[in-house]
């Protein structure tokens, strides 16, 4: 009898990869990207999303606008994305070794989704079993962020947000969030002189 998680897993992995079919001439070199695989590939990244957010800083949008044009980029390469990828891009050109680095992409996302699904399975318990504490510590956390969210431009705080969550893939694929981690918890953790 198969092991229930091993095989939820690959279920999961398996329907994403099905998923992605039409847009994995798209993932492969997305993913390079992600993970740097070329040293100005961190460049190309902080280049495009400057380039965007400084456009929109120079033309003040409304947030229902950048929320439309954004659904509405995203409509349009939903649709179109995958006839043009079959336009431009034939068949005979995917290799064995290509769908090798599709398997392992699947993998590290339906790895991600799981985490993602653990951690907010972790907050549903904690609200029901340790509501007092979820609920000091949801307030908290959120009273930080309206303080900040006050305090910071909220262009300048997307900016962050996203060019730190579109090079973090890269921190971590090449090793270079295990440094800072470390200091902090060394710095959390050594005794305290009084």
């Amino acid at each position: 009898m198969p092991d229930t998680p091993a095989a939820e897993k690959d279920k999961q992995m398996k329907q994403l990869k099905r998923r992605m079919e039409c847009w994995r001439e798209v993932i492969l070199p997305l993913n390079s990207i992600l993970l740097w695989e070329q040293s100005w590939h961190p460049g190309l990244i902080l280049g495009l999303t400057t380039s965007t957010f400084l456009l929109m800083w120079f033309m003040e949008p409304a947030i229902l606008t950048v929320i439309s044009v954004g659904l509405l980029i995203m409509a349009l390469s939903d649709y179109l994305g995958p006839i043009l990828i079959s336009t431009f891009c034939s068949t005979n050109s995917w290799t064995g070794q290509k769908e090798r680095k599709l398997d392992e992409i699947c993998q590290r996302l339906s790895h991600a989704i799981t985490q993602l699904q653990s951690i907010w399975r972790t907050a549903l318990w904690a609200r029901t079993n340790h509501a007092n504490m979820y609920y000091g510590v949801i307030t908290a956390v959120l009273l930080g962020f309206a303080l900040i969210g006050n305090t910071v431009n909220n262009l300048f705080l997307m900016y962050v947000i996203v060019n730190s969550l579109l090079l973090l893939p890269g921190l971590r694929h090449n090793g270079r969030m295990q440094k800072p981690i470390k200091l902090i918890c060394s710095y959390l953790t050594r005794p305290k002189m009084s």
